[in-house]
């Protein structure tokens, strides 16, 4: 087991180096002070309200960001905020050459590789998480959740308005925020602290104001906007939803099994107690599943595929209640991943922000593992796996940060609690530290005794303009166990590293090269289970190009220990993006190589093929097609004996109507598994919450019926696809906001 008062000392004296790095300075920028309005502006993607007559708030070049950092965006852009009582609006006039423009209809949160423009807001002027509300030139949304402690997440969505259109020399994008949709400190002179940003597809850039200063970090150089008053809102939310299934499986050739169909009632309750603290109580959350579980290659997979989260009432759990020191190349992607939680009845949230500190708890009834699978009976029929999950997190200064978090998950007399701390800090210079510390105990129902388990993680980075490093020590104890966490392997220790200086070719060099960044990634791991040592090198380099084009070159050795062997493996990769045309998007790989057969008896060594290709049409506004097909294919290495091969194609065909209502049809086809899905969609979705879902797939297996046995039977080259499953599902929610 690893030493417990080790990372105990450890988390305490990073903790008063955090202490002394608190004194670092904050964005130093203009205080920004909209004006109220005493007439609402019409969200219709045209400046001609009363309201934007006092003229923009902002003014100043936009400064890129990526791929050249600290330029000025050569495009204007001009930002208006106002505000009433009940909402927060802001209005963006980006300039540009509208045959330029990208802007498509299409469904919420697919708008990230078009023209957009975005507002973060930190509404409790912590620096701690942000709302990052965009828009692209037509007024589709895209909603992510950013915070200290968890980076980036597109799951959440929340309810705002916006509209946009393309003029003759740009676009013009309008938005109203209801300040029920947010967190805040009610009162007179609220602080909140805001960055701007826009993309720009043509060019490949994205810029913001302020600049974002990466010696001091994001969330401390977002500008401080001043509101004069702010009124607590009266935040109730209902959200009912009935769900229809219907599924039909294929007993014989000319014979269909009756529907199995069932029909489920949910109910979700949301009450604001403040400005700045909610809770919420829901009973059978519906599954909200919709486009989540796509094809993944799982053929030769050692470790767990993550999926992320979809259902409303979870959607916002993963940000919030992940630990510091696991959005990295760390074993642990998250700390809590409520997909664990498979089939829950019911569930309870309490989250808020109060001064520097913030807090959240879960609570939730989780019926899967209570029933029956595959024939075998649940330890405890009927029983709930039941979670508490509860998080503290105490605002230092700026981004610093220090927390700690609970997690328990008790299932008849089986059970798994875990204590855990977390803190992350900036130094001057652009260097910040992110550290963890987990203690677990469990218990499982035909081991009497109790197992001990722990683990740390310290992570380093440091990322400026010319030079980008990350370095992670992270160790995992033998009986380490999480049940809340989506993690790769307990039993380890573990030095990873990445590092990657920038160039930056003159302007007008003839060959498109915005950036060049050789990089070396690599990590030692030792196995307390085997006793054997994985080594991972792999040095690349990667060059950025215009329009949004790059191209990366890479090489790897891996010694990798599995059972009780270590195999040497190489690898040539190669990544690539291009967009050639506003109407298609073009990316790909290949590698050649060896690679490890994971097989639990004889594993062996095999030279193993990658290829993959990616289209996406896009002849006007409304319609998309995308193609994605990969090939592998894969030889022993010592006898040429030809092990699998697989051939995977997606094809998806999207209609959109409007910004609402859209029709979708995907074709899969996997070789390795033998089956087609297809799956027709029709979706109306008038605000997150107020949304119905009318659906048809049907599951295609090559297979053969027995008459003998009266049975199908599968085998490799024998007999046709078949129509094996069909399924039928309706589902309709309402959100009523009082």
């Amino acid at each position: 087991m690893i030493n417990s008062k080790k990372i105990l000392f450890m988390i305490l004296w990073l903790t008063c180096l955090a202490l002394q790095a608190a004194s670092q300075r904050i964005g130093e920028n203009t205080v920004l002070r909209p004006q109220i309005t005493a007439k609402p502006p019409v969200i219709d993607g045209v400046l001609d309200d009363p309201a934007w007559s006092s003229g923009p708030i902002i003014n100043d070049p936009f400064i890129i960001n990526n791929p050249v950092y600290g330029t000025p965006l050569p495009e204007k852009t001009k930002v208006w905020i106002t505000y009433d009582p009940d909402n927060l609006y802001f209005a963006f006039y980006c300039y540009d050459d509208p045959s330029k423009i990208k802007g498509t209809l299409t469904k919420r949160d697919n708008i990230f590789n078009e023209d957009w423009i975005d507002v973060d807001i930190d509404a409790m002027g912590n620096r701690q998480f942000t709302l990052e509300n965009a828009c692209n030139p037509l007024g589709v949304q895209g909603d992510l959740i950013n915070s200290a402690s968890g980076g980036e997440s597109a799951d959440p969505d929340w309810v705002w308005y916006s509209a946009g259109r393309v003029v003759a020399d740009g676009y013009i994008v309008e938005m109203r925020i209801p300040l029920k949709s947010i967190k805040f400190k009610s009162g007179e002179n609220v602080t909140m602290h805001m960055g701007f940003y826009r993309n720009q597809s043509h060019s490949g850039t994205n810029s913001s104001w302020p600049q974002i200063d990466q010696k001091i970090g994001y969330f401390n150089s977002l500008t401080p906007v001043l509101f004069e008053k702010l009124d607590n809102q009266l935040r109730l939310e209902a959200l009912p939803s009935v769900t229809y299934g219907s599924i039909w499986d294929r007993q014989a050739p000319e014979k269909w099994s009756a529907a199995d169909d069932a029909t489920q009632f949910g109910l979700g309750i949301k009450y604001g107690i403040t400005s700045s603290v909610n809770t919420e109580l829901t009973v059978n959350p519906d599954f909200s599943q919709v486009e989540s579980d796509q094809f993944q290659v799982v053929a030769n997979q050692r470790y767990p595929i993550f999926y992320s989260e979809k259902r409303p009432f979870f959607m916002d759990i993963n940000n919030q209640f992940n630990l510091a020191g696991t959005n990295g190349p760390t074993n642990m992607g998250t700390a809590v991943h409520t997909r664990n939680i498979v089939d829950p009845a019911w569930g309870g949230k309490l989250s808020g922000e109060l001064n520097k500190f913030s807090f959240g708890v879960l609570t939730a009834g989780d019926e899967w593992p209570g029933q029956s699978f595959a024939g075998l009976p649940s330890p405890f029929p009927d029983e709930n796996a039941n979670y508490f999950i509860g998080r503290m997190k105490y605002s230092l200064k700026g981004e610093d940060y220090f927390g700690l978090l609970f997690s328990g998950r008790e299932f008849g007399d089986s059970f798994n609690r875990v204590l855990a701390g977390d803190l992350r800090f900036r130094l001057p210079g652009g260097h910040s530290i992110s550290v963890n510390g987990i203690y677990t105990l469990s218990r499982d129902t035909d081991v009497p005794e109790n197992s001990a388990g722990d683990a740390f993680t310290v992570l380093y980075n440091y990322d400026q303009k010319p030079l980008s490093m990350t370095f992670v020590l992270e160790g995992y104890s033998r009986d380490f166990r999480m049940d809340s966490a989506f993690y790769l392997q307990n039993g380890i220790t573990r030095f990873t590293g990445f590092i990657a200086p920038k160039l930056y070719p003159r302007a007008g060099n003839g060959l498109g090269i915005t950036r060049v960044t050789p990089q070396l990634y690599g990590y030692y791991s030792h196995s307390r289970f085997s006793g054997l040592d994985d080594i991972f090198i792999q040095p690349g380099i990667r060059f950025n190009l215009t329009r949004n084009s790059y191209l990366e070159l890479d090489y790897s050795f891996n010694r990798e220990g599995w059972l009780d062997r270590s195999f040497n493996q190489h690898l040539m990769e190669a990544y690539w993006g291009a967009v050639p045309a506003r109407w298609l998007n073009l990316h790909g790989s290949a590698s050649y190589g060896t690679a490890l057969r994971y097989d639990f008896t004889k594993p062996f060594l095999g030279n193993r093929i990658n290829f993959h290709i990616g289209a996406q049409f896009q002849p006007n506004d409304r319609i998309a097609q995308s193609f994605e097909y990969t090939y592998q294919d894969f030889h022993r290495a010592d006898t040429k004996e030809h092990v699998f091969d697989l051939n995977i194609l997606v094809s998806r065909t999207t209609y959109q109507f409007n910004k609402s209502l859209f029709v979708r049809g995907l074709i899969q086809y996997d070789s390795y598994s033998k089956k087609v899905i297809t799956d027709l969609l029709a979706s109306f979705t008038l605000i997150p919450g107020t949304v119905l879902y009318v659906g048809y797939g049907s599951l295609y297996r090559e297979q053969f019926w027995d008459g003998a046995d009266a049975a199908w039977k599968r085998q490799p080259g024998m007999g046709s696809y078949y129509q094996t499953t069909q399924s039928l599902f309706i589902k309709a929610s309402y959100l009523w906001r009082f």
